[in-house]
């Protein structure tokens, strides 16, 4: 899978970028930040939070825009696994739900669905905080 770089991202010191990330030209990610699988961050995005796995982000302080849905299907990813990761993107950011309720409503509604299961194990290891 690898990460997508445009001329131009930059990255501070001890990021990690997990497998098919795609960083827009004129994106930065501040040091200690870490960027789920699949994750889109848009040109010209200032990440200074932890980046949700699947997920698309913009704007200076980066903020969350949604599932990133285009690229999941690129990847050959399911429809049944893609329609799993948007109910917890609702639950998980759209809600309103403090996280630790959040994460405990998404493993009683979706849980068992590994790609959703990774992104709760990554939103709970998070130190820097998750952009939303």
């Amino acid at each position: 899978h690898g990460v997508i770089m445009a001329n131009a991202a930059t990255l501070g010191g001890h990021v990690r970028l997990e497998d098919g990330v795609i960083m827009g030209g004129l994106s930065g990610v501040h040091q200690f930040c870490r960027v789920g699988r699949q994750a889109f961050i848009a040109g010209g995005a200032v990440v200074v939070m932890d980046v949700s796995p699947f997920s698309t982000v913009q704007g200076d302080r980066a903020s969350l825009k949604g599932l990133n849905i285009e690229g999941l299907r690129r990847s050959g990813m399911p429809q049944e696994t893609i329609a799993g990761l948007k109910k917890a993107f609702r639950i998980l950011f759209r809600s309103g739900l403090a996280l630790e309720e959040g994460l405990k409503r998404t493993r009683e509604q979706v849980g068992g669905v590994p790609e959703v299961d990774y992104l709760m194990d990554f939103l709970a290891g998070s130190r820097r905080g998750i952009t939303r």
